[in-house]
């Protein structure tokens, strides 16, 4: 069966009053469940107009048939939202009661089904009058697992995929019909005379091979069944409209096995297959109107254009993740891309909210690693680059104009990201993945840089010398055991790419350069201490213990330098406290009460202030470095992970 998510939902971002500060603007990853959006693409161009905002955790648009409205459904706003396909304004938004995912709507435009999740074991087929924007009837369905839905084409039965097998609903008194009990999917697709059903089947016990089960839709007798290829798992199928093929996406199940979609003749039931880069994981396949391109949303995040006739690539269409189906108008010229939720760059401007800039999927994680999202803006100002961890990708902002101009994919959970003194290359350490990214700003191809097996864990922070020649990087335990904790703080260099340096240290959590490139700052996770690593000898000089109670667990940390060198500010997230240390004296100055649970920390330029994000307290902390009072709380009312300062 499909994997089905359901996410905790946040509170929708606020802004403060306004209060100056310098000509900076901070940046800030902003938490999962902001409100989502749908792009607008145009497909003549392959450009992207607009982004229309929905609500949150967003799976699926699809058009009324005279094209006049969208309906989306938000899956953690438990609503389906209503636009006016031309302008994207919101016409309605309808309380389903349910986290919503799969839709389907009749031929007449009367009626909305949506497909929902109620509580463990039980889902509903909800039912609503497109006149009145109201629900009109629920159909129950006690199960394991339900997902995909698919209307027949005359608009009178609705098949939907169980884990019980497969349900057959009459779609006017929206009642089960029948069950088949023998017939198991990961999705399916019905051809357009409404004969017969593509069943993509995962296999059962007695027979593994993955098929697409063909069976008539009048008596469910298996017509064919279509054996897929080995190692590789059925996802999502689609038929073209004209009904001469059907495209199943397929994931590979091990190593060096690449995607494919699989194309099956509907005439002769024969099958050729589509190769897909190793990046490119096929997600829902979308058809236009005439049936002569086919749109798959692929690792990157990006839309591949495929041409049907020749199978090939075309184009690939920069847009935000999409984990449900994509849509098109009825005259195919506009294609709507959904998000999952988006996760977004905030830049703040004095106080104010100045733009919220969606950059990806959401970005749930696991806090046992620095953050969610780490963020980096160039040297000049131009460029601001966010990490996406669920998706694994990373975000180039264009800061003038704030909007998304590249997203890259990169590693497995990508937590911090650092730009080259040059601005030519962008850094990212991918906490899952063992590994870092290496991205070329101007063209945004990368390369990735395994850390070697003597070394190897999960990058946690990453910095680059000022020189530009060094990239270090914290790397921690592939198996933590809270005891010895051998980790690394590794040296890479950028010319060459391979480890020039390795340190042990014990649970680094983030790490910093002094300004001249001579040490490095490390604070270490447990042991509650910071760390002076010299660039020279790749030792550590020095050790002040941060200490302020019992150690503190692994789970977040943020560190800054002050441009001039002399103070380094480390967070305690169990203590609700920020460490000021001397690192001309070595000693530890005081503990500066910060939020609830600090975590990211940038300086502004001028060394006058020190902001942090509070991840439990949702706002952004201001803090005045002299006195070290906290002189502004800006409320952002969702979880707030990477900082970073950029021209106004």
């Amino acid at each position: 069966m499909l994997l089905r998510t359901h996410f905790v939902a946040c509170a929708s971002l606020l802004t403060a009053a306004t209060s100056p500060l310098s000509a900076e603007v901070a940046y800030i990853s902003d938490c999962p469940n902001n409100p989502s959006v749908i792009g607008v693409f145009q497909t003549s161009t392959r450009k992207q107009k607009v982004n229309w905002t929905v609500g949150k955790n967003a799976f699926q648009a699809v058009y009324s048939p005279d094209a006049t409205r969208v309906y989306v459904s938000n899956t953690n706003s438990q609503s389906v939202s209503v636009l006016n396909s031309s302008t994207g304004l919101t016409l309605a938004s309808i309380r389903v009661g349910f986290s919503v995912q799969w839709e389907a709507i009749s031929p007449d435009g009367a009626k909305l089904y949506v497909e929902s999740f109620d509580a463990a074991n039980l889902y509903h087929i909800v039912a609503i009058d497109t006149a009145l924007n109201t629900v009109s009837a629920k159909l129950a369905i006690h199960d394991f697992a339900v997902d995909a839905m698919t209307l027949s084409p005359d608009g009178n039965t609705l098949y939907v995929v169980g884990s019980l097998g497969l349900y057959v609903i009459d779609a006017n008194s929206l009642r089960v019909t029948q069950t088949v009990s023998a017939l198991s999917a990961t999705s399916q697709a019905v051809t357009p005379d409404g004969k017969y059903l593509y069943i993509a089947s995962p296999g059962n016990t007695g027979d593994p091979q993955e098929s697409v089960q063909v069976v008539s839709t009048t008596d469910f007798a298996l017509i064919k069944s279509v054996p897929l290829p080995s190692k590789v798992s059925a996802g999502f199928i689609k038929i073209t409209p004209d009904g001469s093929q059907a495209w199943l996406g397929e994931f590979p199940m091990s190593n060096g096995v690449l995607p494919i979609i699989v194309v099956i003749s509907t005439g002769t039931f024969g099958t050729s297959t589509i190769t897909l880069p190793a990046s490119q994981s096929p997600g829902a396949i979308l058809f236009s109107p005439d049936s002569s391109t086919a749109y798959v949303p692929v690792n990157g995040p990006q839309i591949a254009v495929m041409n049907v006739a020749t199978r090939q690539t075309v184009a690939l269409i920069d847009s935000i993740p999409s984990v449900g189906e994509l849509a098109i108008s009825p005259d195919g010229s506009t294609l709507l891309s959904p998000s999952s939720s988006t996760s977004n760059l905030v830049a703040i401007s004095g106080a104010s909210v100045v733009a919220k800039v969606p950059v990806g999927a959401i970005t749930n994680g696991s806090q046992l690693f620095l953050e969610y999202g780490g963020v980096a803006v160039s040297r000049d100002g131009k460029r601001a680059y966010v990490t996406n961890f669920a998706s694994g990708a990373l975000a180039a902002v264009d800061t003038a104009s704030k909007k998304v101009v590249y997203s890259v994919p990169v590693g497995s959970e990508p937590v911090s990201v650092v730009v080259s003194p040059d601005n030519a290359k962008v850094y990212v350490a991918n906490s899952f993945s063992n590994s870092i990214t290496v991205i070329d700003a101007q063209t945004f191809k990368s390369k990735t840089i395994v850390i070697p097996k003597q070394n190897q864990g999960y990058p946690s922070s990453i910095a680059i010398a000022p020189d530009g020649k060094t990239v270090y990087v914290a790397v921690n335990n592939l198996q933590p055991d809270f005891g010895n904790a051998i980790c690394w703080i590794v040296g890479i260099d950028t010319g060459t790419h391979q480890v020039s340096s390795a340190t042990r240290i014990r649970y680094p959590m983030a790490l910093t350069l002094s300004p001249d490139g001579a040490k490095i700052y490390v604070i270490g996770g447990i042991s509650d201490t910071l760390y002076t690593i010299s660039t020279a000898t790749h030792l550590i000089t020095h050790k002040v213990s941060l200490r302020s109670g019992s150690p503190t667990q692994p789970v977040t940390g943020g560190i800054a330098v002050t441009p001039d060198g002399t103070k380094v500010f480390a967070t305690d997230s169990a203590s609700a406290g920020i460490f000021e240390v001397d690192v001309t004296t070595q000693k530890l100055v005081k503990m500066i009460s910060a939020g609830q649970a600090p975590g990211s920390l940038a300086i502004t330029p001028d060394g006058s202030q020190l902001w942090a994000t509070d991840l439990r307290g949702t706002s952004a902390l201001v803090i005045d470095i002299a006195t070290g009072a906290l002189v502004n709380q800006i409320a952002l009312h969702n979880q707030s992970y990477g900082i970073a300062f950029g021209p106004e």
